[in-house]
């Protein structure tokens, strides 16, 4: 089956693994790199095999590795679009700083997505809750069915069963 929407959720965490793979030996890669490696070709498999040739790619991605995801992406040949902020729950108990998340949206080759209407991100950053760390916000989902309604849609690295979504690679695996 082709996808023509594709929602990811990578482990950024592993990402400077990832980068760093190719000046390592091959006999002697560490486990780490190793699910840094499988991870991150498992997203630029998924997307070279499974992609419609007009698509969508969306990307979570907390503040801290935003660069790293423009990178690794339009290392793929996506270009950036545009961005919704979830002003996401602190993880860490005592802390005071306020944790961002953000849901940056890619095109390839010049595909502009008709109709794009995300709400100004500056000026509205949601606060949707979620049971777990691993979750995301019940809003975003509804925004991203609301403006595609119709397109084939694939979570990957997802955590949560949805109609009309496919996912692959369970982060709970």
């Amino acid at each position: 089956m082709k996808y023509e929407l594709f929602l990811i959720c990578p482990p950024w965490k592993q990402y400077r693994a990832y980068k760093r793979s190719n000046k390592i030996m091959t006999d002697s890669i560490p486990p780490s790199t190793w699910r840094a490696l499988r991870a991150f070709n498992f997203i630029e498999t998924c997307l070279a095999e499974l992609a419609f040739q007009e698509h969508v790619v969306l990307v979570w991605v907390t503040e801290k590795f935003t660069e790293e995801c423009r990178e690794y992406i339009g290392r793929l040949g996506y270009q950036y679009d545009t961005y919704l902020i979830w002003k996401r729950p602190k993880w860490k108990r005592g802390s005071t700083t306020e944790v961002f998340e953000y849901l940056m949206v890619f095109q390839k080759d010049g595909y502009k997505v008709p109709a794009i209407d995300f709400p100004d991100p500056l000026e509205s950053p949601f606060t949707g809750m979620v049971k777990c760390k691993g979750q995301k916000p019940e809003d975003a989902y509804v925004l991203i069915e609301a403006l595609y309604p119709t397109r084939a849609k694939v979570q990957i690295f997802g955590n949560c069963q949805r109609p009309g979504w496919d996912v692959f690679q369970r982060n709970d695996t």
